[in-house]
């Protein structure tokens, strides 16, 4: 590894399970080997501030956030890393007293370089707030030459903060035995409708059911509309005229893609409202034995789909 790599900006984009974060490992090891430093990653907590928190302790010490509870970044020698699939919809509260803090003095980094540029890890960058993107936006201007952002992505960085960043792709590899992915999850779930037959008043209690089983398990508004596109796309038992309403119930989502933002408490109603769509779509009759309205009435052309998942609410 070239010297000078910790000098940009860069972010490994691959789908789910391609070994991104492996990868930047491995990139670290050898940016602390070039620098000098053993290389080991911790683990350590932000602690809210209170009354044993020093105003003059460490950085990493000292960085606190506006939550009630702790959250566990990686740290190193060479970097500190963040997961924003653990931040809870909380990233921008968690970044901010994290990136106001940093960016400064790298020259304590440097090791046998002489100089160097501090190291801030985001994986799954994808699900960065809108806000969070402002505040990496502002970091990286006020601090260019003495931090930079390396991220893990399944989605494109966004275009407010891509001059910044140069990207490498990561190709799929093939997995020596069957995971159970949220895409075989969703692939049954469209089998289990499939047999049901019609819909009926009890499948609005089991969405429900199912859609908080998803935010248990910290289950993104953007992942989640992706790994469904992905099976409606691919599932070999839906026919075609079932293909294009799914996909067109879908595109009538909002915020699908990465660097959005949608307000938390929308986020279940935005879901029910969906799946209740596709149980109808995939049973192929709703309660009375008509098609429902939204699949039976073609879009007009130049008309945006606005707020289309909340219409059937």
């Amino acid at each position: 590894m070239e010297s000078g790599l910790d000098s940009l900006s860069l972010c490994w984009r691959g789908m789910a399970g391609t070994g991104k974060r492996k990868i930047l490992h491995e990139h670290l090891r050898q940016l602390a080997a070039v620098r000098g430093f053993p290389f080991s990653i911790k683990m350590k907590s932000l602690e809210p501030r209170g009354e044993g928190t020093s105003e003059n302790a460490s950085e990493e010490a000292s960085a606190t956030t506006d939550l009630g509870t702790q959250f566990t970044y990686e740290y190193s020698l060479v970097h500190m890393g963040y997961d924003v699939a653990r931040m809870s919809m909380q990233d921008k509260h968690i970044l901010r007293p994290v990136l106001s803090k940093l960016g400064q003095g790298s020259q304590v980094m440097a090791g046998k370089q002489g100089r160097a540029s501090r190291l801030i890890v985001l994986y799954h960058a994808h699900l960065l707030s809108t806000e969070s993107l402002l505040l990496i936006q502002a970091c990286l201007e006020h601090n260019s030459g003495d931090l930079n952002v390396w991220m893990t992505s399944e989605l494109p960085v966004p275009l407010r903060i891509r001059d910044w960043f140069v990207e490498i792709p990561v190709a799929v590899k093939p997995s020596p035995g069957p995971p159970v992915t949220w895409n075989m999850v969703f692939m049954r779930l469209i089998d289990k409708w499939q047999a049901a037959g019609p819909p009926v008043l009890a499948d609005v209690k089991q969405v429900k059911g199912f859609v908080y089983e998803m935010l248990m398990r910290n289950l993104r508004w953007v992942e989640a509309s992706h790994f469904l596109l992905d099976v409606i796309l691919l599932h070999p038992r839906i026919t075609a005229e079932q293909r294009l309403q799914a996909v067109a119930a879908l595109a009538g989502c909002e915020a699908t893609g990465g660097g959005y933002t949608i307000p938390s408490y929308r986020i279940p109603v935005l879901w029910e409202s969906l799946f209740l769509e596709l149980r109808t779509i995939f049973s192929g009759q709703t309660l009375d034995g008509a098609r429902s309205a939204r699949t039976q009435r073609p879009r007009k052309k130049g008309v945006g789909g606005g707020n289309a998942a909340l219409e059937s609410v």
